[in-house]
């Protein structure tokens, strides 16, 4: 065998190798790629649908909620009655508890604290019915006429029954001023709004002042 024949005959085997190549299926990297794309929208589609039904049991929460807070219905009352004080023996209903410190120097009614457990009556009528008690306490500011009042008023009258809690800073002098309403029991649980007073009769020997409600209060 000549130079001339083995190189035919390797040429020969490379072709031989050659088509031996090409009948073997080729790996595609493309389909690899495609494998592994698929995977991740597949991740992705799980956790987005994960997703959307928390999201979908928040929302339905939420509205179940607001829905219930909605719900609550409110209703006005508005009443008037009166306060009666006695400031004659023996049926004295306020007190002087304590006086201004003078020895500082400070006005002279600064300080002073008045308590008082006051009956409340139907009308300005010293013989109309008895509906309850407002107790409390009075306390005397910088000027005469400010005053910061305190109390809680016990209350029947027809439909209600339970108490009231209010405070206010108010001018005395003025032709009435109002009080805010912060909580309640019994009927009046819930309470919110304000009282304006007034004073109705102003004897020395025991004031009469007359209250309007202004309540609103949850429907039960």
């Amino acid at each position: 065998m000549g130079w001339l024949d083995l190189k035919n005959e390797t040429d020969e085997n490379n072709k031989d190798t050659d088509i031996d190549h090409g009948d073997k299926a080729p790996v595609s990297h493309h389909s690899l790629f495609e494998l592994l794309t698929d995977s991740s929208n597949m991740e992705r589609s799980h956790g987005t649908s994960t997703m959307a039904v928390f999201f979908g049991a928040l929302i339905i929460l939420s509205s179940g909620c607001c829905s219930s807070a909605s719900a609550l219905k409110l209703k006005a009352v508005n009443f008037t009655y009166y306060l009666h004080d006695d400031f004659v023996l023996p049926d004295v209903s306020a007190v002087k508890v304590t006086g201004p410190n003078l020895t500082l120097g400070s006005p002279a009614t600064f300080g002073e604290i008045t308590v008082f457990d006051s009956v409340l009556k139907e009308t300005i009528s010293n013989d109309s019915a008895q509906i309850g008690h407002s107790s409390g306490q009075v306390t005397a500011l910088k000027e005469s006429v400010e005053k910061f009042i305190t109390f809680v008023q016990d209350i029947t009258i027809l439909g209600y029954s339970g108490t009231i809690s209010c405070s206010a800073r108010f001018n005395f002098s003025a032709p009435n001023w109002e009080v805010g309403v912060n909580s309640g029991t019994g009927s009046f649980r819930g309470a919110s709004g304000y009282l304006t007073a007034s004073v109705a009769v102003p004897d020395p020997a025991g004031y009469i002042l007359k209250y309007e409600a202004n309540l609103i209060l949850p429907q039960q």
